[in-house]
C-alpha cells in the first residue's frame, strides 16, 4: 500500500514538474508573442556613411537609462521569461530573441563589446537622483527607432536613419518579466547574482542584491499599475509606431514632476526617417521644433535621461543627457550641408528588381503636377537649389534651412490626434513655476502649455550641461545648431521631401496606409486592418508584407489616432484632404515607379 503511494506520489510530482511549467510558459509566451525573425545577409546601402561611423551611431550613449532602470550587468545576466527546472533558460539578451521585437541584430566590436542589438548603448555614471546613487546602465539611444532593414529573399537592406520596425511594449513585458521571474525563483536568482557578483559572492552580497531586485520589480509594477490606464490595451501602438509626444510628456511631466501631467497615449506614429532633416527649418511631423538640441536633449529624456526637477535640489536640472554625444551625432547626420550628411538610401536593382524607367519618367510629370507644390522639387534637381525654398534662422546668417512646407489639417485630411494633443496638451509645472516666476512669467503653480514647458525644462537642463563643460558662447551656438529655440504647435503637418521615401513604409506620419500604391487612391479604397510586424518587402507595391502571422500586431484604421483619411487623389482634386485629382491606375504605378528613384 505504502509503495502504491509512493509511485502515485511520484507520478504527481512529475506530472506537476512537466505540465506545470509547460502552461505557465506558455502563458508568458503569449504575452510577448512576436513573429518568427527569418535569418538574412544584411547588405549596407551607400548613404555616406563610413562602418566606424554607423558603428559608433548604432551603440553611443545619450545619456538615456530604460524607464526601470536597469544596470548593465544586470541585463547581461537576465535569462529569458520560461521557468526551466533543469537548466537555464537562455539569455534575455540573446540577439535572435532581442529581433524578435524588431531590434536588428549587430556583432561584437569595439564599441559594442557584448554583442547587443543596434541602438542599445551603455551608460556610464549614470545618476538617480531619487537614491543618488551611480551606476553603469543599459538604454537607448537614437539609432534604435531610426535604424531600418527591409528584406527580400534572403536579403536585409540596412536603413541607416530609417523606420524601426520595433514593438517597445512587448520588450518592455518581456524585460519586466524576466526581472519578476528572477526575484521569485530561487535558483533563478542564484545563477543570476553568479554572474553579477561572482561564484564568490557572500550571503551578504547576494541578500543586498535580492533587496535591490526586489526593489527594482515592486517599484516598476507601482508605475505599472498606476499609469496603465492612459496606455489602453484596445488601441496599441504596435511593430513600427509610438505616441512619440505624449510618451515623452508623460515621463519627463509626469513621472518627474506631477502625476496630473499624465494624458492618454493614443497618437501613433511611424518612427520618422531622419536623413536630411537636420536642415530642416521645423522637425516632428507637426512641425513643431526648430533647434537640433532642443529637439536630441528632449527625446533623450523622453526615452529616460534623468533630470532633477525638484526646485528645492540644489541639483535642480542636472541630468544624465549627454550633450557632447547628441551634438556628435548631429553633427553626424547634417554634415557641412544636406548633401554631405546621411544621405537617402537608394533603390538596389540587383535585390529588388529594376526600376520601369519608361513608367518612372511618367511618374516624374506626375509628381510635378502632383506632388512638388507640398513636397517641394527633387532634390537632385537644380530647381530644388532655389532661393525661395530657404532660409535663415535667427540672428545667424551663415547658414540656410530647407523651408518645409506645412499643411493645415483642413488641407491635408489626415488622422489629426497628434497635432491637436500637441496643440492642447498643458503641464502643471508645480513649484518650479514658483521659483522661475520672475525669469520666465510663470503663475505661481500655473498650469502652462506643453509649448511652453518643455523648452523650458529641455533649455535648462541643456544649459546647466553647458555650464558644467565649461562651453564658449560659441560653442553652445554650434551646440544648439545655430538656431533659436523655437517652438510651436500648429495644427497641420509638414510635408518633407520624398528623398529614400521608397524605403519608409507604412505611410502617413501615422503608418495606416500600408504601401506606396495605397497612397494614390481614395480613404476610401485603401486597406481598413492589415498587419505589422514582417520585415519582408513587397517591391512592387513598395511597402511591407501585411498578411496575418504569428504575433504581428493588427493595425485597425477605424481607432483613434489610426485613421488612414486625407492625402487623397479623388475626384477633381478639390475638397478637404484632396491634394490631387483622381488617378488612373497606369498613373498611380507610374508614380510608384518615380518615386523609386528619388
Amino acid at each position: 500500500m505504502l509503495k502504491k503511494l509512493l509511485i502515485g506520489i511520484g507520478i504527481l510530482l512529475l506530472v506537476v514538474i512537466l505540465i506545470v511549467p509547460f502552461g505557465i510558459n506558455y502563458f508568458l509566451w503569449k504575452q510577448i508573442q512576436v513573429p518568427p525573425e527569418d535569418p538574412v545577409e544584411v547588405v549596407w546601402t551607400e548613404q555616406n556613411w563610413q562602418p566606424d561611423e554607423w558603428q559608433w551611431w548604432y551603440h553611443v550613449s545619450q545619456g538615456s537609462a530604460f524607464e526601470s532602470i536597469i544596470p548593465y550587468d544586470w541585463f547581461l545576466a537576465l535569462e529569458q521569461p520560461k521557468l526551466s527546472f533543469f537548466r537555464p533558460a537562455p539569455s534575455l539578451s540573446e540577439p535572435k530573441f532581442l529581433a524578435g521585437f524588431g531590434f536588428l541584430p549587430n556583432g561584437k566590436n569595439t564599441y559594442n563589446p557584448d554583442a547587443l542589438p543596434v541602438g542599445f548603448a551603455k551608460a556610464e555614471n549614470f545618476m538617480d537622483f531619487s537614491t543618488k546613487e551611480t551606476n553603469t546602465v543599459l538604454g537607448f539611444n537614437c539609432a534604435a527607432c531610426h535604424t531600418g532593414q527591409i528584406n527580400y529573399q534572403g536579403k536585409g537592406i540596412r536603413i541607416e536613419g530609417g523606420e524601426a520596425i520595433i514593438e517597445l511594449d512587448k520588450f518592455k513585458t518581456a524585460v519586466g518579466l524576466s526581472l519578476f521571474l528572477t526575484d521569485i525563483v530561487p535558483w533563478r536568482f542564484n545563477r543570476f547574482a553568479n554572474q553579477v557578483l561572482g561564484e564568490n559572492a557572500t550571503k551578504e552580497q547576494k541578500d543586498e542584491l535580492k533587496g535591490k531586485l526586489k526593489s527594482l520589480v515592486s517599484d516598476a509594477q507601482d508605475v505599472l499599475n498606476k499609469t496603465k490606464s492612459f496606455y489602453p490595451s484596445d488601441n496599441k501602438e504596435g511593430f513600427g509606431r509610438l505616441d512619440a509626444l505624449d510618451r515623452i510628456g508623460n515621463f519627463v511631466f509626469g513621472n518627474q514632476i506631477n502625476f496630473d501631467n499624465y494624458r492618454e497615449v493614443n497618437a501613433p506614429v511611424n518612427y520618422p526617417h531622419i536623413w536630411s532633416a537636420p536642415w530642416f527649418d521645423w522637425v516632428q511631423y507637426n512641425g513643431s521644433i526648430m533647434q537640433p538640441m532642443v529637439r536630441n536633449a528632449g527625446e533623450a529624456m523622453g526615452v529616460f535621461a534623468r533630470v532633477d526637477l525638484n526646485p528645492d535640489s540644489p541639483d535642480v536640472f542636472k541630468s544624465n543627457v549627454n550633450v557632447e554625444n547628441l551634438h556628435g551625432m548631429e553633427q553626424l547626420l547634417a554634415g557641412k550641408s544636406i548633401f554631405t550628411g546621411l544621405t537617402s538610401p537608394k533603390w538596389n536593382e540587383e535585390i529588388l528588381g529594376q526600376i520601369d524607367y519608361q513608367k518612372a519618367s511618367q511618374g516624374e510629370a506626375l509628381y510635378k503636377a502632383n506632388c512638388q507644390k507640398c513636397h517641394l522639387p527633387p532634390m537632385d534637381s537644380e530647381e530644388f537649389m532655389s532661393d525661395k525654398y530657404w532660409t535663415t534662422l535667427g540672428d545667424n546668417q551663415e547658414f540656410e534651412y530647407l523651408k518645409v512646407t506645412m499643411k493645415n489639417l483642413y488641407e491635408i485630411g489626415t488622422d489629426p490626434t497628434t497635432a491637436i494633443n500637441w496643440y492642447q496638451r498643458t503641464v502643471n509645472i508645480d513649484t518650479l513655476g514658483e521659483k522661475y516666476h520672475d525669469e520666465k512669467g510663470f503663475e505661481y503653480n500655473g498650469i502652462v502649455t506643453a509649448g511652453f514647458a518643455l523648452p523650458f525644462v529641455v533649455e535648462k537642463t541643456v544649459n546647466e550641461k553647458y555650464d558644467e563643460l565649461n562651453l564658449t558662447p560659441e560653442e553652445r551656438e554650434a551646440f544648439n545648431g545655430n538656431r533659436p529655440n523655437g517652438i510651436r504647435a500648429p495644427l497641420g503637418y509638414k510635408a518633407r521631401p520624398l528623398n529614400g521615401i521608397w524605403a519608409t513604409a507604412p505611410f502617413l506620419h501615422n503608418g495606416s496606409v500600408p504601401n506606396l500604391y495605397e497612397m494614390f487612391v481614395p480613404a476610401s479604397e485603401r486597406t481598413e486592418k492589415f498587419y505589422l510586424g514582417s520585415k519582408e518587402f513587397d517591391p512592387k507595391f513598395v511597402g511591407y508584407n501585411t498578411e496575418k502571422i504569428p504575433g504581428a500586431f493588427l493595425l485597425d484604421t477605424t481607432k483613434v489616432g489610426s485613421a488612414n483619411t486625407g492625402h487623397e487623389f479623388k475626384g477633381d482634386g478639390t475638397g478637404p484632404g484632396v491634394v490631387g485629382r483622381e488617378l488612373n491606375d497606369d498613373e498611380r504605378w507610374a508614380l510608384v515607379e518615380y518615386l523609386k528613384t528619388l
